[in-house]
C-alpha cells in the first residue's frame, strides 16, 4: 500500500511489519543470505559505534550510527530516506562497516569515527580501506538553514560543500563533506566511490524524505569477507 508499495525495508514508519519482514528476507536472498543474519543500528544521528559478531544476529544495535564486524556470519544494515549510507571494506582483513550519516553525523564526524573504530577493533590500517558513498540526497535537492551551516564551523572546507542560495540558506553537498572526512581519515583518494545519485530526484528508485515526508526506506548492506 502507498507509500510503501515498492520493498520498502524500514520498520517504524508506518509499514506493515509482515511486509517488512517480507521485503528484508526478498532482499537478503537476493544476496544468498537469510533473515536472520541481519543486523541493524537503531540510527540516532549520532558517530557512535558498535562492533558486532554472530551473537548480535537479528538485533537492532541501541544508541549508534556505525556497526563494524569481522564476522561473515552477519549482515550489516543501515536504512535511509536521503542519509547516507556509507559502506566500507577492509579487504586486507576482511572487515567491513556500515554507516549512517545525514547533516547530523557529518557534522559530528560519523565518516572518520568509523575509520577510527575499524582501527581500534580490527587492526583496520585507513589507506587500505576502500569505500561507497550511496544514494543520498543531493546538493540539487538539499537545501538547509544557518543552524546547520554554523555546525560545520571548525571544517577548513566548509566552503566547498556549502553554496549560499540567499539569506540564511545553502545548498549543501552531504556527498562530498563525506568524501572530505574520509579523506582526512586516512582514505586514499582513488579509494572513495561516490554512487552519485540523488534520492529526492529519483522517484522511481528512491523513497525520499524530504520530498514525500511519509515514506519508506532503502537499506545499504554489507558483509565481512569469508576468508578461506
Amino acid at each position: 500500500m502507498a507509500p510503501f508499495e515498492t520493498l520498502n525495508l524500514g520498520r517504524g514508519v508506518g509499514d506493515d511489519p509482515d511486509a517488512v519482514r517480507t521485503n528484508r528476507a526478498r532482499a537478503l536472498a537476493a544476496l544468498g543470505r537469510s533473515p536472520d543474519d541481519h543486523v541493524e543500528a537503531a540510527q540516532v544521528h549520532g558517530a557512535a559505534a558498535a562492533t558486532v559478531d554472530r551473537r548480535h544476529r537479528g538485533a537492532t544495535i541501541p544508541a549508534v550510527d556505525i556497526l563494524i564486524s569481522a564476522d561473515p556470519a552477519v549482515v550489516l544494515a543501515m536504512h535511509g530516506a536521503d542519509c547516507v549510507p556509507l559502506l566500507l571494506l577492509d579487504p586486507v582483513r576482511g572487515a567491513v562497516a556500515a554507516v549512517h550519516a545525514g547533516w547530523r553525523g557529518a557534522a559530528s564526524d560519523a565518516a572518520g569515527a568509523a575509520v577510527r573504530a575499524m582501527a581500534r577493533a580490527c587492526g583496520t590500517e585507513p589507506a587500505a580501506l576502500l569505500a561507497a558513498i550511496g544514494p543520498a540526497i543531493g546538493p540539487c535537492c538539499y537545501e538547509v538553514d544557518g543552524p546547520v551551516f554554523d555546525r560545520f564551523h571548525a571544517w577548513p572546507w566548509r566552503d566547498e560543500v556549502f553554496h549560499a542560495t540567499g539569506p540564511g540558506r545553502w545548498q549543501f553537498d552531504l556527498w562530498q563533506a563525506i568524501r572530505r572526512q574520509l579523506l582526512a581519515a586516512g582514505l586514499r583518494d582513488g579509494a572513495v566511490a561516490t554512487v552519485g545519485l540523488c534520492t529526492a530526484c529519483h522517484s522511481a528508485l528512491f523513497y525520499s524524505h524530504r520530498r514525500d515526508r511519509r515514506t519508506g526506506r532503502t537499506a545499504g548492506l554489507i558483509a565481512p569477507l569469508v576468508r578461506g
